[in-house]
């Protein structure tokens, strides 16, 4: 909604909060960003009490979803810090979580997979924070769809759901066992 509000944000390497700094973009940022903190509000409490390290990471999550919609890296020097260390913190601590659930799912190759694209992601996002010109919010989105992913799929898989589709072996282990 916001890049088809405002595309030139695809282009401006200010990052997914270039939409937190515009009026016309600010109610689809904010809702976005703090419905993912309800939906996390909420998934804690769906989560075995035995999940002491989810339940910690999600709850982590929520202020810095909040602190980052709440301080518009424009809106002054302080608040750019502000917003810098919010956003910091979210990415390195999301990256964190996804390497405990790839451990906690011994390596399945969907996972390592993942947090490889989070590591790269991650990279070009830290690369491309400061310079005028780059892809810092292709990066961020990046960074973000693959997390996203590894979340749901790592919670169906620790939950004991059966995921339809998604091979437990890698690809040559697969096409070897048909053989």
């Amino acid at each position: 909604m916001c890049v088809a509000l405002k595309p030139a944000g695809l282009s401006a390497n200010n990052g997914i909060s270039y939409y937190g700094i515009f009026r016309e973009t600010f109610l689809p940022y904010a809702l976005g960003l703090l419905g993912s903190a309800f939906f996390l509000a909420h998934a804690i409490g769906n989560l075995p009490t035995s999940q002491h390290e989810l339940r910690l990471a999600f709850t982590t999550y929520i202020p810095l979803i909040v602190g980052i919609v709440a301080t518009p890296y424009a809106a002054g020097r302080w608040l750019n810090y502000l917003h810098t260390i919010f956003g910091s913190a979210l990415f390195s601590l999301q990256l964190i979580l996804s390497g405990w659930l790839t451990l906690r799912l011994h390596y399945i190759w969907w996972a390592v997979m993942l947090t490889t694209v989070e590591v790269v992601a991650g990279i070009f996002s830290a690369a491309y924070l400061n310079p005028t010109h780059g892809f810092l919010m292709q990066a961020q989105l990046l960074f973000q769809l693959a997390f996203g992913a590894l979340l749901i799929l790592s919670l169906h898989k620790l939950s004991g759901s059966k995921m339809p589709a998604m091979p437990e072996t890698s690809p040559a282990a697969h096409h070897s066992a048909r053989v």
